[in-house]
């Protein structure tokens, strides 16, 4: 299950791209070049939407998927007051799933209460609620699914 844990929120769309592209190169071996060139487009051009964080919006969904990172689309969702979960196969969870969804719920209302007691600040209470509630909705999505399971394609 700990791959339905919550990932750091960037700070920036800057921020989001950097992790992305960074992802890219650690993982894959990708430079901005490689991605360029599998975004059919010029390296020129993509240093320039990464320089001025203004990627057209039909080029993110490739972005993503080249760079097997979604940073920028969380980054982006978090702006509109939203929240990104990866959408389960519809497997039954076991014991572990379960503990550590009740691990990241403690972990969401311990840092509720040190928020309002004024042990932390806004950043890592928001952090730690958005982690809780991605992993619920990873859970109500994957019980609504349990029926109609999916082969997992990776």
């Amino acid at each position: 299950m700990s791959r339905h844990t919550s990932k750091p929120l960037p700070s920036s769309l800057r921020a989001a791209f950097e992790a992305d592209k960074a992802h890219a190169l650690a993982r894959q071996r990708l430079n901005v070049e490689r991605i360029a060139e599998l975004m059919a487009t010029t390296p020129a051009t993509l240093y320039k939407w990464l320089e001025t964080d203004a990627m057209p919006i039909n080029r993110l969904a490739a972005w993503e998927h080249i760079t097997r990172s979604d940073h920028v689309l969380r980054y982006l969702a978090a702006t509109a007051h939203r929240v990104v979960i990866d959408i389960p196969v519809g497997r039954g969870a076991d014991a572990a799933d379960v503990q550590q969804l009740q691990a990241t719920l403690n972990t969401a209302v311990g840092a509720l209460l040190d928020f309002h007691a004024g042990r932390l600040d806004r950043d890592g209470c928001m952090a730690a609620i958005t982690g809780g509630l991605e992993v619920l909705a990873w859970h109500r999505e994957n019980v609504r699914k349990n029926d109609q399971p999916e082969l997992e394609l990776s």
